[in-house]
């Protein structure tokens, strides 16, 4: 079995958490939060760092790590999801339109509503109520190390 690593974010402005909405025929018009493969050569800083600008088209702090959540997907795959806190910087930029519809702000009230039919997964549900419980430790637990 191969191990895919992923990156979420929770980017998070004035009290709301903005979704975007996938283009994926598989998923199409669901939400989920800025998230994707960690790529070659890349560390999952780097990646959470290019999923939200691509994805979302904000540049981003990272305030820090929701969770990990590791799980093994009905087909049989390996996940390893590495979930940030972030806070945008500045305004938007362009977004990766073959992958996003749109991008939207939503307050918690918004968020408890939002049926499940409507979200990508069942972790997109469970990163959310997570999200809303105010789980995050400080990102300094996460260390990129080199070898020598």
């Amino acid at each position: 079995m191969s191990t895919v690593i992923t990156c979420a974010l929770m980017l998070e402005r004035d009290g709301k958490l903005l979704l975007v909405q996938e283009a994926a025929e598989e998923v199409y018009g669901k939400w989920n939060q800025p998230a994707g493969h960690l790529e070659a050569g890349e560390t999952i800083i780097d990646c959470a760092r290019r999923e939200a600008r691509e994805e979302s088209g904000y540049e981003i702090d990272l305030i820090g790590l929701q969770a990990i959540y590791d799980y093994t997907t009905s087909a049989g795959r390996h996940i390893v999801n590495f979930c940030f806190r972030a806070r945008p910087i500045g305004e938007p930029g362009p977004i990766a339109e073959q992958e996003i519809l749109t991008t939207r702000w939503f307050t918690s009230e918004e968020l408890r509503r939002l049926p499940d039919g409507q979200l990508r997964h069942a972790l997109t549900r469970r990163r959310i109520d997570d999200w809303l419980a105010g789980k995050s430790v400080p990102l300094d637990v996460l260390v990129e190390w080199s070898m020598p």
